[in-house]
């Protein structure tokens, strides 16, 4: 269980090596920006009532990805993943248990569009990432699980974040890292491969 949970991290490595660029320091997403992104999400699903809440703050979320990217960022130290490895990561949680694997796959799409295509696989959970955003892994344990309906992960296990294309993923890594998480992965190919 464990040698095949590091064998998934290093080949997650040494793509993320070999294909991504990594941030600066000096350049990192900083504290300033995280706040003006936040306000302008409020922001917007504050203005558009008539709009279904996940509908204004994804595009709020998108609306504001220019500007993340203007900041540097670029899912720094965060590994990426295929799908085979996605699904052995799947196999493992299933035929163990979340605890026993150490594994929390996360979807971040929004409910409405996990409802038109499905569940990756039953052990996804389903945590759309505007919630991410507004702040959701920093909640008590307790709040969490009576909001989001699944257990909040805990600081040692392995988050692996999913959305459509890879996209909104690497921005919930990002606000991962920045609640203190520090073993992420990103399935890169996201529900559109998947179910291609």
């Amino acid at each position: 269980m464990w040698s095949r949970r590091l064998r998934i991290k290093s080949i997650a490595f040494v793509a993320t090596a070999t294909t991504s660029r990594t941030m600066s320091t000096t350049s990192a997403f900083s504290s300033s920006a995280l706040l003006h992104r936040r306000s302008l999400i409020r922001n917007t699903i504050k203005m558009t009532p008539s709009i279904h809440h996940n509908v204004a703050a994804n595009a709020a979320v998108k609306r504001t990805s220019q500007q993340y990217m203007n900041f540097g960022g670029e899912a720094e130290g965060i590994p990426r993943i295929n799908k085979s490895a996605m699904k052995e990561i799947i196999e493992d949680v299933e035929n163990s248990s979340r605890g026993e694997s150490g594994y929390v796959i996360i979807d971040v799409r929004g409910k409405d569009e996990i409802q038109f295509t499905g569940k990756l696989n039953d052990v996804v959970e389903t945590l759309p990432l505007p919630y991410i955003a507004e702040g959701a892994l920093v909640m008590d344990d307790e709040d969490f699980k009576e909001q989001f309906g699944f257990e909040k992960p805990s600081l040692d296990e392995t988050i692996v974040f999913s959305c459509a294309a890879g996209i909104r993923s690497q921005h919930a890594g990002q606000f991962a890292k920045m609640a203190g998480y520090t073993d992420i992965l990103d399935y890169m190919g996201g529900a559109n491969e998947w179910f291609s």
